[in-house]
């Protein structure tokens, strides 16, 4: 469903409230038509399809927003250079997820034959800072790394509109499950969006927020610190050696039921706090196991 944000601009409402593997997505109805992001359900599909889309913007390369690529066989694929390869090559993808350095292809492919992914061209590699001009609007591309190395949001500012791609300010917080995100550069990344002070935000899996917007943009911050504190919690307590901490589901929380995919992404999430907290000297490490310094 198209749903009116403002003037020839449309939430593009996926199905199941934009739960995996779908996502809501932004249309842009100018002398350009641009869409921004592709895996929104099928009715939405079609839609689209009557309507023509001549530049389809990936926000990122996570399936959830590449899924259907393919089908827009006459628009021009336009992602962020850095997550670009990881769209054109199924091989690349599993690399970027972190399942070839982890010994784990099996599962990895079995990811990717779950939801039929399979790679696309990308025609245009986009940088921060660079404007669309779809005729009458203009969106301009905000780099925000640490989701994935060439997450983009896209900026709006004469209609005050950010649309916020997967900093998408859910009560979850930010997703980090794989060795390509960096807490650092999401912590500024987060940071970049609040201080443009948009009036209305558009998320990807929250659709459109516009209610105390830097108090959203902080608590969804602080998340990754909560979770922070919590590995420290841990280890204070014993030390632990990663799957050890991985089982305590600190990134999925307790109560979650977790499949293997989410194991893998759990694992992963908790070693980049590792890292982090190495890096920062508030851990050391000896054998495998983690010791608070």
């Amino acid at each position: 469903m198209l749903l009116p944000v403002a003037k020839d601009i449309y939430l593009v409402e996926a199905p199941n409230k934009a739960r995996f593997p779908y996502c809501h997505g932004l249309y842009i109805d100018d002398e350009i038509n641009v869409l921004i992001d592709s895996s929104l359900g099928e009715e939405n599909l079609a839609s689209l399809k009557k309507k023509k889309v001549d530049i389809l913007v990936n926000s990122h390369f996570h399936e959830d927003h590449i899924l259907h690529n393919n089908y827009f066989t006459d628009a021009k694929i336009w992602a962020h250079a850095l997550d670009a390869p990881a769209i054109r090559s199924m091989d690349v993808f599993l690399d970027f997820y972190g399942f070839t350095t982890y010994n784990a292809l099996g599962l990895g492919q079995g990811f990717i034959d779950s939801i039929d992914l399979k790679a696309s061209a990308v025609h245009h590699e986009l940088q921060d800072g660079e404007i669309i001009d779809c005729g009458q609007i203009r969106l301009q591309v905000i780099h925000t790394p640490g989701h994935s190395p060439g997450h983009c949001c896209f900026w709006l500012e004469e209609q005050g509109i950010l649309f916020s791609s997967d900093i998408d300010l859910s009560r979850f917080g930010p997703w980090y499950g794989h060795p390509c995100s960096n807490l650092g550069d999401y912590a500024r990344s987060i940071k970049k969006c609040r201080d443009l002070q948009p009036g209305l935000v558009v998320s990807s899996h929250k659709g459109v927020i516009s209610d105390d917007l830097n108090r959203r943009f902080d608590e969804y911050l602080a998340v990754i610190y909560r979770k922070e504190d919590a590995v420290l919690a841990a280890l204070q307590k014993n030390p632990f050696n990663l799957e050890e901490l991985t089982s305590r589901q600190i990134f999925y929380g307790p109560a979650s039921k977790i499949d293997p995919f989410m194991l893998f992404f759990e694992k992963m999430a908790i070693k980049l706090h590792l890292e982090k907290l190495l890096a920062e000297n508030r851990v050391r490490e000896k054998e495998g196991l983690y010791y608070v310094s």
